[in-house]
């Protein structure tokens, strides 16, 4: 299957590109939400968000950050919604990670509105002790998290948890 955003990577596709370097691309979007929709795409092929590697993030929202201040300064707008739809749940329309920059102006007739949803202090503590569990080994820095461990009653360690490859078994889990 050939990836719609890879064939406008390669030069194939009419597009209106603005922005371009090495490891990304930006160009108007084609049917766009408001003037100056602008779309952020990765040049290398990655499904979704998870897939790309720590050192290309930084980079990748830099240049999302870049690229709103210049529609925010250069159209007039009032602001800008930074989207991105990770996952075909999400409303991710195509397999490749792209992150969408949308000029605003008040009444503009753009609505991202949503009804907020009121979940029991049950519900609420069976989430917060979820994601605490999944995010307890988050290495920041390359630096990997690290617990204590108790060996018996009376010792223990202090010791590195394995989360990397835990995630990225997980990641892999969730591409479509």
């Amino acid at each position: 299957m050939t990836c719609v955003i890879c064939e406008i990577g390669q030069g194939n596709g009419n597009i209106r590109k603005i922005f371009e370097d090495d490891k990304v691309m930006a160009y108007l979007k084609e049917k766009p939400c408001t003037f100056g929709h602008i779309i952020l795409a990765t040049k290398k092929h990655y499904t979704i968000l998870e897939q790309v590697p720590d050192t290309e993030i930084a980079h990748i929202f830099n240049i999302a950050n870049k690229l709103s201040t210049a529609a925010f300064e250069s159209l007039g707008g009032g602001g800008t919604n930074i989207i991105i739809q990770n996952g075909s749940g999400a409303g991710q329309m195509h397999p490749h990670f792209t992150i969408e920059i949308i000029p605003r102006r008040e009444n503009d007739g753009l609505n991202f509105q949503w009804q907020p949803k009121q979940l029991s202090e049950e519900e609420m503590s069976t989430v917060e002790l979820t994601l605490k569990q999944e995010t307890d080994t988050i290495a920041v820095g390359g630096e990997k998290k690290k617990e204590i461990i108790k060996e018996d009653d009376n010792t223990e360690t202090l010791k590195e948890k394995e989360g990397e490859d835990n995630y990225l078994l997980k990641s892999l889990r969730r591409i479509p």
